[in-house]
This record gives structure tokens, sequence and C-alpha cells, in this order.
């Protein structure tokens, strides 16, 4: 398991990733402690893989809002 804060927008992102069975890999995020997002249906087949389209996908969501204060 892995996990990655960071700010990004004026919003704090969690990012963790955890190994779903064997060698695949889930990951969810928060954005400013809401926001929750997952991807279980399609594991990833890495851990650093995961963590790539865990951050890809916060990026995104967290660019599209209006700026925040973190």
């Amino acid at each position: 398991m892995s996990n990655k804060n960071y700010v990004r927008n004026g919003h704090r992102i969690n990012i963790n990733v955890t190994e779903a069975k064997r060698g695949r890999w889930d990951w969810y995020y928060t954005i400013d402690a809401l926001n929750y997002t997952s991807l279980r249906e399609r594991p990833a087949a890495s851990e650093d893989l995961a963590m790539s389209e865990a951050e890809r996908d916060a990026n995104r969501k967290a660019d599209s809002m209006p700026t925040g204060d973190a």
C-alpha cells in the first residue's frame, strides 16, 4: 500500500493505492477530505501505474475546481 498527499490548485489531495489481488492494484483519493473517488472495477497492473492513474484523475478534478485555500 502506498499513500501520497499534496496540494494542487489550493486543494489537499490524498491518494491511496492498495493491492487488490495478486499483482493488481486499486486506488482511491479524496480532495479536501471530501469528494471520495475510487477505481476498483479496473485494477492497474502495478502499484506505480495505479498511483499515476490516480494522480492524473485527481489533478484533472482539482484543476477543474475553483482555487482552494489549502
